[in-house]
């Protein structure tokens, strides 16, 4: 197990994972990180929360438009990782 140090949006975060994962997560990083500078230069959203969940939906209807798996796993998976989203950006609730 590594620990990796990364950054999205010039941020800086750590993630633990399996060494036989580490590449694919330094791809998965890449391109998110990619799309919400993307996005952010488009200057229609300025909020790093609204920029995330914006990516995250595009990315998750990427997965299902390419038949990701079936529809009941697509829904829960898509439930889970809003949930998950929504505990992450918790704390920035107070910063601003």
């Amino acid at each position: 197990m590594k620990v990796l140090d990364f950054s999205i949006l010039d941020r800086k975060y750590q993630i633990s994972c399996p060494d036989s994962e580490e590449e694919i997560l330094k791809a998965c990083v890449a391109l998110v990180d990619s799309r919400m500078k993307t996005l952010k230069s488009q200057g229609k959203l300025h909020s790093t929360e609204k920029i995330a969940i914006m990516v995250a939906l595009t990315l998750a209807k990427d997965f299902l438009m390419v038949g990701g798996a079936n529809k009941q796993d697509n829904l829960e998976k898509i439930s889970e990782i809003s949930t998950k989203i929504e505990k992450a950006l918790a704390p920035q609730d107070d910063l601003f």
